[in-house]
């Protein structure tokens, strides 16, 4: 590819999540009628040695990285925007409280029974190279939904995060967890 001006097109988000719900296969959540935005948060530590002095690093040590995905709808299916909500915060019903400390990935394996966490799919067919975010929830606040006369545009915030089943993996932690790629959930 080569240098040019990017532009994304309209694009449809798609959610698939925990085998025992609506989600269970790849479904369209709605149209976004304004840009998504993608915002990862790498995380960094400056390594420090006397030989260098007290505040220029010598190395810096990598520590993984989440993604804010903040989105506006316009068009979307209610309904699976409630199981959103729901799973994103392991309630058993719509706007029933989950035990303190419930855990969405449950050590579960990515849409299993357990498992809370949504893989979040945005498509465009005129930039043609989607975004799936393999474990991304609502987070605080999860949405604005405003109600009146005209049309509802919902805010929603996503967390995507790189959700391991065995934090350990072998002895290699956090190696090859994937926290999005370029190729939607089937």
């Amino acid at each position: 590819m080569s240098r040019d001006f990017f532009v994304n097109g309209e694009t449809m988000v798609s959610v698939k999540g925990n085998v025992n719900t609506s989600i269970g296969s790849i479904t369209q959540l709605g149209l976004s009628d304004t840009q998504i935005r993608i915002t990862p948060d790498f995380r960094h530590r400056d390594l420090i040695v006397d030989s260098f002095g007290p505040e220029v690093p010598v190395d810096v040590q990598s520590f993984l990285a989440s993604v804010a995905v903040n989105m506006t709808l316009v068009h979307f299916d209610r309904d699976v925007l409630d199981t959103c909500l729901r799973e994103s915060l392991g309630m058993s019903a719509i706007g029933a409280m989950p035990r303190a400390g419930t855990l969405l990935g449950s050590g579960d394996a990515r849409f299993g029974g357990a498992n809370k966490f949504i893989g979040l799919n945005l498509l465009s067919p005129v930039g043609n190279k989607p975004w799936r975010f393999y474990a991304a929830y609502l987070v605080g606040p999860p949405m604005e939904f405003p109600l009146g006369t005209e049309k509802s545009i919902v805010t929603l915030n996503w967390r995507c995060i790189p959700y391991a089943v065995d934090p350990w993996g072998g002895g290699t932690g956090s190696l090859n967890v994937l926290l999005w790629d370029h190729t939607l959930d089937t």
